[in-house]
C-alpha cells in the first residue's frame, strides 16, 4: 500500500458541513458511520480519513494506487451530484478557483458565503432573499444559525422568529447557548432573547424544557422572568408545541409532525386501516390539484372556480404517504399542489356511510347483482389499495381512498370543509430527504388509526 493524498475544492466556509458533506461520506464504500474514516481507523491498516484545510477538503490514508484512483473518482462524482458544482483538484488544473454550478439552485451555498464574508449590514438583508427551495430544512437551519452568530447586522429578531416558527429540536441547544451568552445584539429589554425563549418553549421537548429551567435559574433577571413565564404556562400552551406544518392558520389547526421512523413503529403492518391525522372531532384528508384549482381552493376555502368541475368524480385520501405515491410528491402533471383539507369526523363518517366498493366484495354484498345496483346508484366509491412507503414501494397494510361525485361532492366541497391548507412547500422539502435516501430525517404527519363511531359502515375494515 502507498500513502495517498488529495485536496478537493470543497470549501471550508460553505454551509455544507452539517448535512451535505456527511451525506457524501455515507454514499462511499466502507464508510465508518459517525466518523470521517473509511475502511479502518487504524493507522497501520488500509484506511482513508477526511479533514478540512483552508484550501478545501483533504483526504489521506493508505491504499493501493489503482484502488485509490477508482475510489477518488467515485468520491468526486458523488460529491458533484450532492453539492451541485464540479468537484476536483485545483492544484492539477482539474477545476479552477471559480465554481462551475451544474445545479443552479444550489448556488445559494456560494451566495450565502458572499453575504457572510461581506460583513456589510446592507448586504445582510440579501440573506432573506436567498432561494433555499432546493435545500433541506436542516440546511436552512444551519444557514440561520451561522447568520445569527454574526453581530454586524440587524436580522436577529427576524431569525429568532424563524427559529420559533420552525420549532425544530435541533435548535434547542443553540438557542439556549445564544441566550445565556448575552451576545445577541438587542435592546436592554431583550426582545430577541425573549423570542428565543419562546422558541425553546414551542419546541416542546424535555430537552428544551430543561434548558428553560436552567435559564430560569440564571442570574439575568430579565431572562429569568421570560423563562419562568413559559414554564408556568407549559401545560396550557401544549397545543402550540412541537413540529407543525407551517402556514397561515392558527397553531391549533396545524398538522403535527413526527419522524417517519416513529410513524413506522406505531402503525399496524397489515390489514385494512383508515390512517390519518386527526383531532378529537376532526380529520384531515388530502387532494392534489393543478395550481389553478389549488389557488382557488386556498383563497376561498372551498372547492370551485373555473378550473374545477363538480361533474367529475373527485378522490380524497386520509393517508399522507398514499397521497405522495399518487401525486409523485407533487411532481406529477396536474398534481403539483397538495392540499390538506380538514372536516368534521361526523361528516367523514357520513361520506363513508354512502360508499360502495369499486369492485365486488363477497363479504359485503349478497350477490354481484346487488353490488352493481348499489354501485350504479351511489355517489361515493371506496377502494382499499396497498399503502406505500416513501419510495413508493407497496406495503401489506391497505389504505383507503374515497371518490365522490354529484351532491355528495358538492356538499363536501362547499359545506363540509372546515379549512384548506396548501402543504406543497412541506412536501417539496421532505422529498429532498427521500431523493437522497435520508429517511432518518424524513417527517410525516402524526397519523393514527381512525376508529369509526358508527356501526353501519360497510367499508371492510380488517385488522389482518
Amino acid at each position: 500500500m502507498k500513502k495517498q493524498f488529495i485536496n478537493l475544492n470543497i470549501r471550508y466556509d460553505f454551509p455544507i458541513w452539517k448535512y451535505r458533506v456527511p451525506l457524501i461520506y455515507s454514499k462511499m464504500e466502507a464508510w465508518i458511520p459517525g466518523t470521517s474514516f473509511w475502511f479502518s481507523q487504524e493507522e497501520n491498516q488500509k484506511h482513508l480519513c477526511a479533514y478540512v484545510e483552508p484550501a478545501g477538503l483533504a483526504i489521506s490514508g493508505w491504499m493501493e494506487d489503482q484502488e485509490w484512483q477508482v475510489w477518488t473518482t467515485r468520491f468526486k462524482k458523488v460529491a458533484t451530484e450532492i453539492l451541485g458544482y464540479k468537484i476536483g483538484e485545483i492544484e492539477t488544473g482539474e477545476v479552477g478557483h471559480d465554481f462551475i454550478w451544474l445545479v443552479p439552485e444550489l448556488k445559494v451555498l456560494e451566495d450565502f458565503r458572499r453575504i457572510a464574508n461581506s460583513q456589510d449590514e446592507t448586504t445582510a438583508w440579501d440573506f432573506l432573499e436567498l432561494d433555499t427551495s432546493k435545500l433541506t430544512e436542516l440546511e436552512e437551519i444551519e444557514l440561520e444559525k451561522k447568520m445569527f452568530k454574526y453581530q454586524w447586522h440587524h436580522l436577529h429578531d427576524i431569525l429568532a422568529t424563524h427559529f420559533q416558527n420552525r420549532r425544530h429540536p435541533s435548535t434547542a441547544k443553540f438557542l439556549f447557548e445564544s441566550v445565556l451568552s448575552q451576545k445577541i445584539p438587542e435592546f436592554e429589554y431583550k426582545p430577541v432573547s425573549r423570542k428565543c425563549i419562546w422558541a425553546l418553549a414551542d419546541i416542546g421537548t424535555e430537552e428544551a424544557k430543561d434548558y428553560l429551567k436552567q435559564i430560569a435559574n440564571s442570574e439575568e433577571e430579565t431572562l429569568v422572568g421570560f423563562a419562568k413565564k413559559r414554564l408556568d404556562n407549559w401545560e396550557q400552551e401544549k397545543t402550540r408545541k412541537g413540529r407543525l406544518i407551517s402556514g397561515n392558520i392558527a397553531f391549533e389547526k396545524r398538522i403535527k409532525l413526527e419522524l417517519y421512523s416513529s410513524f413506522v413503529k406505531r402503525l399496524p403492518e397489515e390489514g385494512r386501516h383508515i390512517v390519518g391525522f386527526q383531532t378529537e372531532e376532526e380529520i384531515v384528508v388530502y387532494q392534489a390539484y393543478k395550481p389553478a384549482i389549488a389557488k382557488y381552493a386556498v383563497e376561498h376555502q372551498r372547492l370551485g372556480g373555473k378550473a374545477f368541475s363538480y361533474k367529475r368524480m373527485s378522490w380524497i385520501k386520509p393517508n399522507f404517504l398514499w397521497m405522495m405515491h399518487r401525486c409523485g410528491w407533487a411532481e406529477k402533471e396536474n398534481q403539483e399542489r397538495v392540499l390538506a383539507i380538514c372536516l368534521k369526523k361526523k361528516d367523514w363518517e357520513e361520506i363513508l356511510s354512502k360508499a360502495v366498493f369499486s369492485s365486488y366484495q363477497a363479504a359485503i354484498y349478497k350477490t354481484e347483482k346487488e353490488w352493481k345496483e348499489e354501485l350504479a346508484n351511489s355517489e361515493v366509491r371506496l377502494q382499499w389499495d396497498p399503502a406505500h412507503d416513501p419510495y413508493g414501494e407497496k406495503l401489506k397494510r391497505k389504505a383507503i381512498q374515497i371518490g365522490m361525485k354529484g351532491e355528495v361532492l358538492r356538499k363536501f366541497g362547499e359545506e363540509q370543509i372546515l379549512y384548506i391548507q396548501d402543504i406543497t412547500p412541506f412536501v417539496s422539502k421532505q422529498k429532498i430527504y427521500v431523493d437522497q435516501k435520508q429517511l432518518a430525517y424524513l417527517e410525516v404527519p402524526l397519523e393514527t388509526v381512525f376508529i369509526p363511531t358508527r356501526n353501519d359502515l360497510a367499508i371492510g375494515l380488517k385488522n389482518k
